[in-house]
């Protein structure tokens, strides 16, 4: 099923691009499924792909310890555009799951010949990234 530029408004990190903006990018995108305790990828691969979920919930894993959990209208793979382009975790479908999903060596030509694209994507992006960071900081201290 062919991705729909609604589809992809759903997402914080393009909130900021208006639709001919989209549309570079919707054009990439393909929807896949996965089984729930299907493995989207491992820890420590090369990162090839950003993952946005529809419906569904994703759990994200260092080792053995769940550290997140991904939700619809939420993004994880984001190490598909940021250097060094290896994930820093496994993603794991907690339950059937339905995602979007664009090749990070797509984005990131998207980024390089729009500026400005890169910049309003990569700001949310690294908002993510910050709250992934206190999500795993809180849960290693043992605070949950």
């Amino acid at each position: 099923m062919k991705a729909k530029l609604a589809d992809l408004k759903m997402f914080s990190i393009f909130a900021e691009l208006n639709d001919r903006e989209l549309e570079l990018i919707e054009k990439h995108l393909k929807e896949v499924t996965y089984q729930k305790g299907s493995r989207f990828f491992e820890e420590k691969a090369l990162a090839t792909n950003l993952y946005m979920v529809i419906e569904g919930k994703v759990v994200i894993k260092m080792g053995n310890r769940e550290v997140d959990y991904i939700e619809p209208r939420e993004i994880f793979g984001w190490s598909a555009v940021t250097e060094p382009y290896t994930f820093t975790a496994a993603a794991w479908a907690a339950e059937d799951t339905r995602a979007l999903v664009v090749q990070g060596e797509v984005l990131r030509d998207i980024f390089d010949k729009n500026n400005h694209i890169g910049y309003l994507v990569m700001k949310r992006v690294a908002s993510v990234i910050a709250r992934r960071l206190k999500v795993l900081r809180y849960r290693l201290s043992g605070a949950c």
